[in-house]
């Protein structure tokens, strides 16, 4: 059933950084901010003091300052790099931490070396020495001992024609420039890359199904018709699943996507034995009860006498949303035997749509289902109606779905938009095809549905904008509202007080 293994997709990958650029924003922000008090009020106050020295070189082959190419640059570097090895050396820092042991008695060769750098004066024979400490005065000291010190070991080692003292350090009288700017920009820099990377690995683990493109593009199996989810919209954020019924005052995009589900899934029925047909998912919370319930309540508008069987005899879910008493027997009733399933009907607003519950939840409902009751029941559902609809658990929870799979016409698989993973639904699919279910096709059930693809992000308002005007020049249903043949309440488009149907009237 599948084309074959996801691939990753870099403009899908590039979407999923621009959807989520708050992210990256604000650890840009916390980085920039973190970084910034850190340098401006947190980092010590550091204190340069430098002196400079005149180095002859009496070597002939050694750079000539006056006149200088690349090659003489880089051996002014190398020469300047030698003088540091120099004044580095363990016979040039024990003698400037003798020196210094009087008035710094806890200083150390080690924190001396760490202290130090040098550079020459704007390309010159002119050699700069600079220490770095926390103590301006102690700054001072360290650079002026190198200076008392590192020229004789220096002309010693180099062989230099003579090296003299220009200008001893002076004690700094400010802290050194710390460029807290540049600092949180480099910490702003980093949490981006940071944040980037994170969101590459959330990206390569999400296995959810984002698009209806991507079931086309994975399995060979179709995708039927893609239904737009209603979000919550009171001010709790809390809506009943009453409220999610098809009615004859929906938007007509919501009315539109119910009827192509229709017409597709009764072209798929031409030719089969059975009309009935499951409606199923890979895990719960998909959505198969909304789609079970609208895909009967489109039909039933489309003519057709339709009967939605609450075939959850685990948890019953098709009460929350048609609001009958619980208490009503059905099918598990039926099956064993205590009432007719004449008597267990129960009849909606809906003209053309009856409902035959689930009833108490028995001990063992996948046996319920796989029985030859339940073929019998089938067989003769099928002939009181054009269309029977089952409501049935998630294939990967548990089996009854696979128990009715040979005595139905086939099911449909809802894929919810970020919510279904690929590894569920490929479960949930060669489960189906173990026991001989024949998979109708696809139902995609989400929020963003608007312009298709890795665009629907930003065509969702142009689709609210467009596309609903496009639909409303169709949607002349306030025009003949008295022309409607389904009598829908005001509030949730059911009859509150179902009423069981007459043996007489199904007879």
């Amino acid at each position: 059933m599948e084309n074959g293994s996801m691939e990753i997709d870099l403009l899908k990958l590039f979407f999923y950084y621009v959807k989520r650029i708050w992210i990256i924003a604000l650890c840009a922000v916390i980085g920039f901010a973190a970084m910034y008090l850190y340098t401006a009020k947190m980092l010590p106050d550091t204190y340069t003091a430098a002196g400079t020295m005149y180095v002859y070189n009496g070597n002939p082959n050694a750079v000539n300052y006056q006149y200088t190419n690349t090659n003489d640059l880089d051996s002014a570097v190398q020469l300047i790099d030698t003088y540091m090895v120099v004044i580095k050396s363990n016979k040039v820092l024990d003698a400037i931490t003798e020196k210094l042991a009087p008035k710094y008695p806890d200083i150390t060769p080690d924190f001396i070396a760490k202290s130090l750098s040098a550079g020459n004066v704007s390309e010159t024979s002119v050699l700069q020495i600079r220490c770095t400490t926390g103590n301006p005065q102690l700054s001072t000291d360290i650079a002026n001992a190198v200076l008392d010190v590192a020229p004789e070991e220096i002309i010693r080692v180099v062989n230099a024609g003579s090296c003299e003292v220009i200008d001893y350090a002076s004690v700094p009288l400010l802290p050194d420039h710390r460029n807290p700017l540049r600092r949180s920009m480099m910490g702003a820099l980093v949490c981006i890359v940071l944040a980037c990377g994170v969101l590459l690995i959330l990206f390569l683990l999400d296995r959810r199904v984002s698009d209806a493109s991507e079931l086309t593009e994975s399995y060979t199996l179709p995708v039927l018709a893609s239904i737009q989810r209603e979000k919550s919209d009171d001010k709790k954020g809390e809506k009943t699943q009453a409220s999610f019924l098809l009615t004859n005052r929906s938007p007509m995009e919501k009315v539109e996507g119910y009827a192509k589900l229709r017409m597709n899934m009764l072209y798929t029925l031409v030719d089969k034995e059975h009309h009935s047909v499951v409606v199923t998912s890979s895990i719960s919370g998909e959505g198969k009860t909304t789609i079970a319930a609208n895909l009967a309540v489109s039909c039933a508008m489309g003519g057709k006498k339709v009967l939605l069987i609450d075939g959850d005899l685990r948890r019953a879910c098709v009460r929350d949303i048609f609001l009958y008493d619980s208490k009503y027997p059905g099918v598990s009733e039926v099956l064993i035997g205590n009432i007719s399933w004449r008597q267990a009907i129960l009849s909606t607003q809906y003209e053309n749509l009856h409902i035959l519950p689930a009833g108490q939840f028995p001990p063992n409902p996948a046996e319920l289902l796989g029985s030859r009751h339940m073929q019998e029941l089938l067989a003769e559902l099928e002939q009181a109606y054009d269309l029977v609809i089952l409501d049935m658990p998630p294939v990967n929870v548990v089996a009854d779905p696979l128990a009715v799979s040979s005595i139905v016409a086939g099911c449909l698989f809802v894929v919810r938009q970020n919510y279904t993973d690929h590894r569920d639904l490929r479960r949930s699919l060669i489960e189906a095809e173990m026991t001989g279910m024949n998979v109708l096709g696809f139902v995609f059930y989400g929020e963003e549905l608007a312009g298709g693809g890795h665009y629907g992000y930003y065509s969702k308002r142009y689709y609210r904008k467009y596309y609903k005007n496009y639909y409303s020049k169709y949607d002349n249903r306030s025009k003949n509202a008295g022309q409607q043949n389904v009598p829908v309440s005001a509030s949730t488009g059911v009859n509150q007080s179902v009423n069981p149907v007459s043996q007489n009237k199904n007879g």
